[in-house]
């Protein structure tokens, strides 16, 4: 067999090696005697892997069936032990007549590269580590605004999906946003930030602080944005309460000043009845003062209640019997104002609650029905009808009354602090210790009302506070 054996075949710079086809060296290069030593007749098992045994997976037994050339990534030892990671190229050395004689490989050093490489999956994986616990939420958009790219925290909050459209994860609509800082980035390749408020994977809404920045490919072509968002859900609730704190202070400041008037109005007509004895001068005085101490009682205890955050007592109740009980404390005042309050039990009204907070929530609704008939003059009688309806899951108080009603701007702020529609004689706390009272339970409430016609709340409770 004539084999190679001229300048070129020593200096090519990667090992080459000439194998009979039981994998016995008979020539090698002087790069490779360099490495492994001088191993000619040895086999290329003992010298590449330093093992007794073939390869289980040898390319020579490739090359007797199909003979081609095959390339194929190894680790090889050198003579000090020392591995080499090497691509290698094996091909077969026909004789005359085109059959495989021999084995000639040709394997490259790319040990360099492998460790290359190997740092960079390390930096991948620490940065995209980093991508992924970065205590924000991390999405990058194409320009049809589809995800193609998103960290942990906004699959865990939003469950997006690549391909995804953002404004369906986000907002849960079909239609882009009309005003979106990512396409804004996409048109003049600046930094946008905005102030959004989107709706988690279970509907929850969210308070977001948004900043979106464009994404350059190599030729500086904007392909995709990213935008980070931080929760400030928290913070936005902060200033909220801070301001209702500002409204309940300034309305507490004007309540007070009201029933401070109508205590010294009263005390100059007690004053006035006791000087010229006059019993008529003296009672109507006397019912002014009692009049504003029990607005003092009320607004006192409405603002106790409101300010301190409670973990609802629960116990077993029968919200008939204690609806019951509240329609008998107002019938005789019902009665005198022409009013007919109905109330229609149900078998199934029992739950677990607070009772106190029940009993205040359930005074408060029919009180403010009863003024609201009261206040009416357009009508000869009225009705307040009281129901309670259940499933397996909630209880259902329902208050209608057919009073003065409300508009839609009074409704709208129905719940805002320190609002009353009863004017200087309320204090503005009765409905907003309704809800409070609701949300403790785990409750929604609802109203419907129309100006003239009359009111509706609608109070759901679970059964089990969860």
């Amino acid at each position: 067999m004539n084999l190679p054996d001229n300048n070129l075949f020593d200096e090519t710079p990667c090992f080459i090696s000439v194998h009979d086809l039981t994998g016995k060296i008979l020539k090698v290069n002087k790069l490779f005697k360099e490495t492994f030593g001088d191993r000619v007749d040895d086999f290329c098992y003992r010298v590449y892997k330093q093992r007794e045994e073939k390869c289980s997976v040898c390319p020579m037994d490739n090359i007797q069936h199909v003979p081609k050339i095959y390339t194929h990534e190894e680790v090889f030892f050198s003579s000090h032990g020392e591995p080499i990671h090497v691509l290698v190229n094996t091909s077969p050395v026909h004789d005359e007549f085109g059959n495989p004689i021999a084995v000639m490989e040709m394997a490259i050093d790319n040990s360099e590269t492998k460790r290359l490489q190997r740092k960079f999956e390390e930096n991948s994986e620490k940065y995209r580590t980093l991508y992924d616990e970065v205590p924000c939420y991390i999405s990058v958009q194409d320009r049809n605004f589809r995800i193609i790219d998103s960290n942990k925290r906004f699959q865990e909050e939003f469950g997006g999906r690549r391909g995804d459209f953002c404004y369906k994860i986000y907002k849960h609509r079909e239609t882009q946003c009309e005003i979106c800082p990512v396409a804004l980035a996409f048109e003049d390749g600046e930094v946008h930030s905005s102030e959004e408020i989107v709706a988690s994977r279970t509907g929850e809404p969210i308070n977001f602080l948004v900043y979106v920045a464009p994404l350059k490919d190599a030729n500086g072509d904007i392909n995709s944005v990213m935008e980070m968002s931080t929760n400030i859900t928290q913070v936005r609730k902060m200033q909220s309460n801070l301001t209702t704190l500002g409204q309940v202070i300034s309305g507490m400041a004007h309540s007070i000043k009201g029933i401070i008037n109508g205590l010294d109005g009263g005390i100059y007509i007690v004053e006035s009845g006791l000087k010229k004895n006059n019993e008529e001068t003296l009672k109507k005085g006397w019912d002014m003062v009692k009049r504003n101490i029990d607005r003092i009682s009320h607004l006192v205890l409405d603002m106790l209640y409101f300010v301190k955050d409670r973990i609802p007592e629960l116990e077993e109740i029968d919200l008939n019997e204690l609806c019951k009980e509240i329609c008998e404390q107002f019938a005789f005042k019902c009665q005198v104002k022409k009013i007919d309050l109905k109330f229609s039990p149900n078998d199934t009204g029992f739950f677990r609650g607070d009772a106190k907070e029940i009993y205040t929530m359930v005074n408060t609704l029919i009180e403010n029905a009863v003024d609201a008939c009261c206040w009416d003059n357009k009508k000869e009688y009225h009705d307040i009808n009281i129901k309670i309806e259940s499933d397996s899951n909630n209880i259902y108080l329902i208050i209608s009354d057919n009073g003065i009603g409300m508009s839609e701007e009074t409704r709208s702020k129905l719940f805002s602090s320190m609002f009353s529609t009863k004017g200087n004689s309320g204090t503005g706390f009765g409905l907003m210790v309704v809800k409070k009272i609701v949300d403790e339970h785990g409750g929604e409430i609802y109203n419907e009302t129309k100006e003239g016609i009359g009111t509706t709340f609608k109070i759901k409770l679970p059964r089990k506070i969860m």
